[in-house]
């Protein structure tokens, strides 16, 4: 079994790296944290003032307590996620390494495009061929698929395909999925059986411990579907430190919920992302991604739960890949309304059994109730009641253990980057001061989502960081 150093994952660090912890070390303070956010919550919550005598009146006060009951369709959730991190230890990597040669199928790394920026895309899989090489891979394969031609000219182990525009599924796939589904055609799909599919996002970038992730998923037969960490901190530049900071929250959920749900159930139950996913070619085939326009707004989702109710296992993948979160608050909003109401169509299709949607409905369930269960704070600021001692504790569960997986993604997140200590744990502790904003665009997400459910719009995130002279606005199809 070949060795191979782990990469810091940051290209651009200079110098010395600060000591560290040992994983087992950083794995308890984890736990710690995890109990003081939860108990301090509680606690916030038990000793809050009230007054002696009842200032709003008996509507208000029930009203209050009817608000109160809101959140508590997170508990599972929160619980899952505590279990996760308790069992899990999010700081353990095994030693980067490559399996016997004789064991390792065919890869191919396929990257889904509608080819506005070549330029950008041909670099990152250049960038993550030489990466592949550097690591020793040899049976692999780096794939372009694109709506328009970018006439890559880097031939060595970059295979370019077009989706000719005359192209049409049988069920009338839109989008991704439509040039996911031709990558399926007879004639275009080249690849065995056995061979593996990895997908990518445009901006996505493999790592050495991704790829030993990876090669070992494949080979040691852990599972049909599987799905890893990716970390949104990862550029030299951080184009926007706000949604960057709220999408730390991801990174968080990959290794509590994602984990568990990977890891110990083997199912897709809250959920499944577009991008870092290992699929048998053979899997892809038989489940397919022919979902029509319906199952073509959140492709990724659709196809997880129908190859779970195909009794497809999934599996978690150690290492993290890296990507970019987006540049604009408005596009953070775009983003994350195309992901609601794409589950929307997920659990209001037919094709997926009822049981197979009911943890997703979950937590679509939370997600349009965030504002409702926010607004308990206020109620709890301009019209404090006692409240009986199971909100005290639910709430604390939740607040608690929420708060935490925010601060806990900031400090995973940015632990690469050569800073010192003391301002990683103050950059992670002053994320608690992003929570509202991003409650604030995804609730703004979701409920323009809601009046919106039947555009069926697609909304690709800019990429690309443009120059002073270019512009280049989101893609709108209708």
């Amino acid at each position: 079994m070949a060795e191979f150093r782990l990469e810091t994952g940051f290209p651009f660090e200079k110098g010395h790296r600060r000591p560290t912890l040992s994983s087992k070390a950083k794995h308890a303070c984890v736990i710690l944290m995890l109990v003081a956010f939860v108990l301090g919550t509680i606690l916030l919550n038990i000793y809050r003032w009230i007054p002696q005598a009842g200032i709003c009146g008996q509507i208000i006060e029930f009203v209050s307590l009817i608000v109160g009951i809101s959140p508590f369709f997170s508990v599972p959730v929160a619980i899952f996620n505590c279990i996760a991190l308790i069992l899990y230890n999010p700081f353990h990597q095994n030693a980067v390494s490559q399996p016997a040669s004789v064991s390792i199928p065919f890869i191919c790394f396929r990257i889904v495009t509608r080819g506005n920026i070549p330029g950008f895309v041909i670099k990152n899989a250049a960038y993550n061929r030489d990466l592949c090489l550097k690591f020793g891979l040899q049976r692999f394969v780096i794939e372009i698929v694109s709506d328009k031609a970018i006439n890559c000219q880097e031939k060595d182990m970059i295979r370019e395909i077009v989706v000719p525009k005359s192209y049409r599924t049988g069920n009338g796939s839109l989008y991704k999925a439509r040039a996911l589904n031709y990558c399926l055609e007879k004639h275009v799909n080249t690849y065995a059986g056995n061979d593996w599919i990895v997908h990518l996002d445009e901006e996505t970038l493999l790592t050495e411990a991704s790829l030993s992730g990876i090669l070992h998923f494949t080979t040691e037969g852990s599972g049909d579907i599987g799905q890893g960490p990716i970390n949104y901190a990862s550029g030299q530049i951080i184009h926007n430190w706000v949604t960057t900071l709220a999408d730390s929250m991801r990174l968080a959920i990959d290794y509590s919920l994602f984990r568990f749900q990977f890891a110990f159930l083997q199912r897709p139950v809250f959920g499944f992302k577009g991008s870092y996913i290992v699929i048998r070619n053979k899997v892809e085939m038989e489940v397919g991604l022919d979902n029509g326009p319906d199952g073509s707004i959140a492709e990724d989702c659709f196809f997880a739960l129908k190859a779970w109710s195909s009794g497809y296992k999934f599996g978690f993948i150690t290492g993290e890949m890296n990507e970019m979160s987006p540049f604009t608050l408005k596009d953070y909003i775009l983003q994350r309304r195309r992901w609601f109401v794409g589950q929307v169509y997920c659990v209001l299709s037919k094709e997926i059994p009822v049981v197979n949607k009911l943890g997703i409905s979950l937590s679509l369930l939370c997600c349009v109730l965030m504002p409702i269960s926010l607004s308990n704070i206020l109620f709890d600021i301009a019209c404090p009641v006692q409240k009986p001692m199971l909100y005290c504790y639910l709430n604390g569960l939740i607040g608690g253990t929420f708060a935490f997986l925010y601060c806990f993604g900031t400090c995973i997140s940015c632990a690469k980057r050569n800073w010192s200590g003391l301002r990683l744990i103050i950059v992670s502790i002053c994320c608690i001061f992003i929570i509202p904003i991003a409650a604030a665009m995804e609730s703004i997400a979701i409920y323009w989502g809601l009046f919106t459910i039947k555009s069926k719009e697609f909304f690709i995130v800019q990429k690309d960081f443009p120059n002073a002279n270019e512009r280049r606005g989101h893609v709108k199809v209708v």
